[in-house]
């Protein structure tokens, strides 16, 4: 399935650059699908979500997990984040397809990444499979979503001052409905 498929792209990515001492911004952590897994492998995890309900759905649900490394807060991308710490990680699964601007957000992402930290996060991409996707979201719920080639969505990221590690795309097709991207922010020296 599209979600088994995006789980091991995500689960992939971290795999090379999540550490057991990191501390792991995630971005829109919703029902906490990786929000719980990454609590488990690393030192600390701040899950920011719009959602007032899902927040108290996650608080729950790491209850129940005996995780006490994580600090849940309402927020969103870019202005009301609600962080002032810097992080080793960050994560964006499904955010970025609704922001507004696109570049501000990124680079917010950018400006919270100590240097040689990682990013993992995607955007819908324009291929068949995207621009269908694109248009049911235009129909079905009146959103715009920011939709890029896989070439833009690489110079947008390194625009913002991160490096581009690797991309995968994540669909039922080739070209996928998504693209995955890994980034690292530049190491300063």
């Amino acid at each position: 399935s599209f979600r088994t498929r995006e789980e091991d792209m995500v689960f992939g990515f971290l795999g090379t650059v999540l550490k057991p001492h990191h501390a792991v911004l995630e971005i829109g952590s919703g029902t906490g699908n990786y929000t719980v897994p990454v609590a488990s492998r690393c030192a600390e995890v701040v899950a920011v979500d719009s959602s007032p309900g899902m927040l108290r759905y996650l608080r729950e649900r790491c209850h129940y997990a005996n995780l006490d490394n994580l600090d849940l807060r309402l927020g969103h991308l870019p202005g009301g984040l609600g962080v002032s710490e810097i992080f080793d990680g960050v994560l964006a699964v499904g955010v970025l397809n609704y922001v507004e601007p696109l570049e501000e957000s990124l680079h917010k992402l950018s400006s919270i990444l100590k240097p040689g930290g990682w990013a993992v996060f995607n955007l819908p991409v324009s291929t068949p499979e995207g621009w269908l996707y694109a248009l049911e979201e235009l129909l079905l719920h009146r959103r715009r979503i920011n939709i890029l080639s896989v070439e833009e969505m690489i110079g947008l990221t390194e625009r913002v001052g991160l490096k581009v590690q690797a991309t995968a795309p994540a669909g039922l097709s080739k070209g996928g409905i998504t693209c995955f991207l890994l980034a690292t922010s530049q190491v300063v020296g």
